[in-house]
C-alpha cells in the first residue's frame, strides 16, 4: 500500500514536471516564431497596423492645418486686391 501511494506520486510529480517543461518549450517556440516573423515584416519594409494609424492621424493633422494656412492666405489675398 506504501509503495502503490509512492509510486502514484512519484508518478504524478513526473507527469506535472514533464507538462511544465513542455508549457515552456512551447513558450519558447511561440516567442521564436514571432521573432522570425518580426524580422521577415521588418525586412519588407512592412509596417504595422499601430504605426499606420498613428500615420494617417499625423497626415490628417497636417492636412487640416495645411486647410488652415491656405484659407489664411486666400483671406489676405483677397484683402489686398481688393485695397488696390
Amino acid at each position: 500500500m506504501r509503495n502503490t501511494k509512492f509510486i502514484l506520486k512519484d508518478t504524478a510529480s513526473m507527469v506535472s514536471g514533464a507538462l511544465s517543461t513542455f508549457s515552456s518549450l512551447k513558450n519558447e517556440i511561440d516567442n521564436i516564431i514571432k521573432s522570425k516573423f518580426e524580422k521577415l515584416i521588418n525586412s519588407q519594409g512592412i509596417v504595422s497596423r499601430e504605426d499606420f494609424e498613428a500615420l494617417i492621424d499625423r497626415h490628417e493633422k497636417l492636412n487640416a492645418e495645411f486647410n488652415l494656412y491656405k484659407a489664411e492666405t486666400q483671406k489676405k489675398t483677397l484683402k489686398i486686391k481688393s485695397k488696390k
